[in-house]
């Protein structure tokens, strides 16, 4: 009989697990409260950010916190209520922004990045939805010259763990993005940036193919799970008994209830991110455009244009303001000359965040049944197939492509 393994958590990291793994032979149980794409792979920037290696923590950004905090528009918001318990995670975010720290990251990240392409190949082809991946590169913006030398030693970095940028003149810009407006500002492009038209689509395709291959699909919340030698047993919500060989955390943000009760939590937070998504924009970008002054991103999309990004610091259960993702379309209006927003849907999401930008991707230190894959933060769509492969190459007791010991649970105790 097939070994049983159940992936808690249909996102496109989960969803990632559980492809793999029936392809090496695991039955799987895909489990989750929302249908597969519906969370946070449905609303992200939908960017394959291959080159994001270095990480959010870098030396010289709380010296910028406290503006982005007064500033309205501004890319960071905190609830002062829920300052306290946030707290512990903002020291150890803080401790992370020196030197050798980052860089280290980024040579971690960077092991990740350069797989991702091919994997994500992989997935799509597999799934007959390789039309939903395009690549025409990203253009990214710095509204002043000053602000594009002060972050000039990430682009070295990255370049020197294989990323390329180009600048681009005005005259290339204004042929590439004819509505841009950026007076006296810089764009780069780098373009090794692939995304999605669709990522709820690309997430459901991939679950589906699982599916139609044999897997199971439960749709229910996770409350209880114990491990022994002999298996891992798990309860959901709603009533059903699952008793399995192995059992994969995937459910992002929500991992550490699950984590807890298997072995202890960790330093995992939600990152709240928006989206305004333009159904008619009255404009057509060929091109994803971030602008890293501003912290956001403008991605074309089957559906229409969506404008994505902020980091709201707030308790997972909290009630989402919405102001923030109707800021990210007066921002977009500030860079796009003649965008209509007329007809324009809202969406709050929870980016499962660890203090050092890199995700867990782990055995657990204490049961050798039970996998963690979760903490990609705002690299989820870019690292789940990846993500996916290398869980499944860990459970089918095969050596992992690369050195994965950055990624693991037990990295904070």
């Amino acid at each position: 009989m097939k070994r049983h393994c159940v992936v808690i958590g249909a996102g496109i990291v989960g969803a990632s697990c559980a492809w793999h793994l029936q392809r090496r032979g695991r039955q799987v149980t895909l489990v989750d409260p929302e249908l597969p794409g519906d969370a946070c792979s449905y609303g992200n920037a939908s960017c394959i950010a291959t080159s994001g290696v270095v990480p959010l923590s870098v030396p010289g950004i709380i010296k910028k916190v406290p503006g982005w905090l007064m500033d309205p528009l501004g890319p960071v918001t905190i609830r002062p209520a829920h300052l306290p318990a946030l707290a512990p995670w903002l020291w150890k975010f803080w401790r992370v922004c020196n030197t050798p720290n980052v860089e280290a990251i980024a040579g971690a990240q960077a092991l990740l990045m350069h797989e991702v392409l091919a994997d994500w190949d992989e997935i799509l082809a597999a799934a007959g939805a390789s039309h939903l991946k395009q690549s025409p590169g990203a253009i990214h913006l710095y509204d002043t010259e000053r602000e594009y030398r002060d972050d000039q030693w990430q682009f070295e970095l990255s370049k020197k763990l294989g990323f390329e940028h180009q600048r681009l003149s005005p005259a290339d810009l204004k042929t590439m993005v004819p509505e841009l407006k950026l007076d006296g500002g810089v764009a780069l492009l780098v373009s090794d940036w692939h995304h999605l038209v669709d990522p709820a689509k690309a997430t459901a395709r991939i679950a589906e193919d699982c599916i139609g291959q044999g897997g199971r699909w439960i749709q229910d919340r996770v409350s209880t799970v114990a491990a022994a030698e002999s298996g891992v047993s798990l309860k959901t919500a709603g009533g059903a008994a699952i008793e399995a060989d192995e059992v994969v955390i995937a459910a992002g943000a929500w991992s550490n209830s699950l984590a807890g009760q298997l072995d202890y939590r960790v330093p995992l937070i939600a990152e709240r991110g928006y989206h305004s998504q333009i159904a008619n924009p009255g404009i057509a970008l060929k091109h994803p455009v971030m602008s890293l002054t501003r912290h956001f991103v403008m991605t074309p999309l089957e559906g229409g244009l969506r404008v994505a990004g902020t980091a709201e610091f707030a308790a997972l259960d909290a009630e989402p303001d919405y102001r923030r993702a109707r800021v990210l379309l007066e921002l977009a209006g500030r860079y796009l000359d003649g965008l209509r927003a007329d007809d324009v849907t809202e969406w709050m999401g929870q980016r499962p965040a660890m203090p050092d930008s890199l995700p867990v991707i782990s055995a657990s230190p204490r049961h050798a049944n039970v996998f963690y894959a979760f903490g990609h933060g705002h690299y989820g769509i870019t690292q789940g197939p990846t993500t996916g492969r290398i869980i499944a190459e860990m459970i089918a007791g095969g050596k992992p492509p690369l050195d994965i010991s950055a990624y693991r649970f037990d990295r904070f105790a």
